[in-house]
């Protein structure tokens, strides 16, 4: 195990796919594309997420593609302004696009071993002393994208429900997605870091 979490949060969220585009049975397009904001890196939600393109593809008769963003914010505009024809994002970002451009239609929520809730988690490395959230007072803690629902809002939420303010930290930094908080941590130029169950389930399986 690489790294252990300090707690769970008790907040469990869900992660959407939802149609941006609505089509006419005889005007579907030749292609269509499946948007993704870089929560992992462009390699790791490719091998993740193309079965899932050619399911959706093989459902709906014609190509579906995967198109990642470069940041949060760009996949946010790509889904508020329909350039994208589903897009894969979790319920911070979602609320961001419903109040800027309205209402999307939802298509399915995501599981996370088979339960369509999950955490965030804030994480230490393996061989860390800290034991308890309020520990991180004075410490340096990393989040991932400042839109991020695991991996920014839901921490911030158990830091502050502990006591931990963001004032009370030695420093913080957002470093745009979860897999940098990991390497963080590791490298130990934070104390903490804040990841999606998803993530850490992965590198907690790491011996």
């Amino acid at each position: 195990m690489l790294v252990r979490r300090l707690v769970s949060s008790l907040l469990g969220i869900t992660l959407l796919l939802f149609s941006t585009l609505s089509y006419a049975q005889d005007e579907l397009p030749q292609s269509m594309i499946l948007g993704f904001m870089p929560y992992l890196t462009a390699s790791q939600l490719t091998e993740k997420y193309t079965p899932l393109a050619d399911y959706l593809g093989e459902k709906v008769g014609i190509p579906v593609s995967l198109k990642i963003a470069k940041n949060y914010d760009e996949h946010l505009q790509q889904v508020g302004e329909d350039k994208i024809d589903i897009a894969f994002m979790g319920g911070s970002p979602y609320i961001k696009v419903v109040e800027k451009y309205g209402k999307k239609p939802l298509l399915a929520r995501y599981e996370i071993r088979g339960k369509p809730t999950f955490h965030g988690f804030i994480v230490v490395a393996k061989s860390s002393p800290l034991k308890d959230l309020k520990e991180l007072v004075g410490k340096r803690m990393a989040f991932g994208d400042k839109n991020s629902t695991l991996s920014t809002q839901v921490p911030q939420y158990m830091l502050a429900h502990a006591g931990v303010t963001l004032d009370k930290l030695a420093s913080y930094d957002f470093l745009n997605s979860h897999e940098n908080v990991v390497y963080g941590v590791l490298f130990g130029d934070y104390e903490a870091g804040a990841l999606a169950e998803e993530v850490f389930i992965e590198y907690e399986e790491l011996n």
